[in-house]
């Protein structure tokens, strides 16, 4: 190899011409052997056939059965905040909270049928929730929107006719 010069502002310096060392090896590479089983792992419960899972059925307002956030994920997503939002007010963990009933609503206004008092609320049919939670031997109601989930006391609560039914 030939000296590499080097220019700075006011002089130039020859450098001795470079030189490849190898890299050191750090860590010893050690093979390890990962052995295989000798006979497969059986299943006891054979897996479902197409056929033979269940169809799936829309939620419906009123329905008898216990509400499942499976039947609408809306409706899920709006209860678990409702939960959240008790348990944080209460100190009590999230499954401490029940769902007592999940009724789908349509609010004649953007209240939500939870007016505060003089205030004016437009007119408008708006889908929701009627969710009522209990914890501690209480019950807790809160009406929805698709985006907000509203705390309303039984004495301040104004239900569409539809719903009281």
């Amino acid at each position: 190899m030939a000296a590499i010069g080097v220019c700075l502002a006011s002089a130039c310096t020859s450098t001795a011409p470079l030189t490849v060392e190898p890299t050191q090896t750090l860590i010893l590479i050690t093979p390890t052997v990962t052995p295989v089983p000798l006979t497969p792992t059986l299943t006891l419960t054979p897996l479902p056939r197409a056929g033979d899972l269940p169809t799936a059925t829309p939620f419906t307002a009123g329905a008898e059965d216990d509400f499942s956030p499976d039947d609408d994920p809306v409706a899920g997503e709006l209860v678990a905040l409702a939960q959240r939002r008790v348990a944080e007010e209460l100190n009590l963990p999230v499954r401490r909270v029940e769902v007592v009933e999940v009724q789908s609503v349509t609010w004649l206004e953007t209240s939500l049928g939870c007016p505060t008092q003089d205030v004016t609320y437009p007119e408008q049919e708006v889908d929701g929730y009627r969710i009522v939670l209990s914890a501690n031997d209480e019950q807790y109601i809160f009406h929805t929107d698709f985006d907000r989930v509203v705390a309303c006391d039984a004495a301040n609560e104004n239900l569409p006719p539809s719903a009281s039914d």
